[in-house]
């Protein structure tokens, strides 16, 4: 009877301690160690190619500025001017705040009307004084409404438009009279939503140009018109 109960003892013993196990990780904590395994995984190689890609964006969009042609006016012919000297003054004084953005565009229009008359005119003269004088040489930035939501997605309106301008006074002082000639000229262009930087510069390196030639055909008129008797 005492040896049935022992072997009933030692049966349940050892039965307990063959199926009494539990192991050390779940299959919970398996799926969970698999993910966490893939996420690194895939953080690893996203650092790789971001890495691997960095030097080349910076590359990928040289500065434009340093690219663009020196805008002059060397090619045009020469306006001589019965007088000893010539001075050039540029009365405009930037801002240097929104909605001006003359001082961001590579060459601004006063600078550009300095140039010309740097260029184009030229003194012959034994006596008297010519003043080039420039008054406003601005560029103005409006922004545009442009369509939002759905339709704002799949669409790539104008957003913004500049407004160049240039106005200039040319003042001659001889023999106790003086003369003046006024000139003024004005371009706008737009820009698309999605324009980069060195698109933006080159927009404004363009409509600095194009008013710089409705200026110098302006120009041109009113001196012969107005300061004729000094033109040599």
């Amino acid at each position: 009877m005492m040896m049935k109960r022992l072997l009933g003892l030692m049966s349940r013993n050892s039965y307990t301690a063959l199926y009494s196990y539990k192991p050390e990780h779940s299959v919970r904590d398996l799926v969970k160690e698999n993910q966490l395994f893939a996420r690194k995984k895939l953080y690893q190689n996203l650092l790789f190619i971001f890495v691997l890609f960095l030097p080349l964006a910076g590359c990928d969009t040289p500065n434009l500025e340093n690219s663009l042609p020196e805008l002059t006016f060397k090619h045009q012919s020469v306006i001589q001017l019965d007088v000893e000297s010539i001075q050039i003054i540029n009365e405009f004084k930037m801002p240097f705040k929104s909605p001006n953005v003359e001082h961001l565009v590579p060459v601004s229009p006063g600078a550009s009307a300095e140039r010309w008359a740097s260029d184009i005119l030229r003194p012959i003269g034994q006596s008297g004084i010519a003043q080039f004088v420039i008054t406003n040489g601005s560029v103005i930035r409006e922004d545009l409404k442009i369509q939002k939501g759905i339709k704002g997605i799949f669409s790539i309106d104008q957003s913004k438009r500049f407004q160049a301008a240039v106005n200039v006074r040319l003042e001659i002082y001889k023999d106790q009279s003086k003369s003046i000639a006024r000139a003024s000229a004005s371009r706008s262009q737009t820009l698309r939503e999605d324009a980069s930087p060195n698109l933006q510069s080159r927009l404004w390196y363009n409509l600095v140009e194009r008013l710089m030639e409705s200026f110098d055909r302006e120009m041109r008129h009113q001196i012969n018109t107005h300061l004729k008797p000094y033109i040599g």
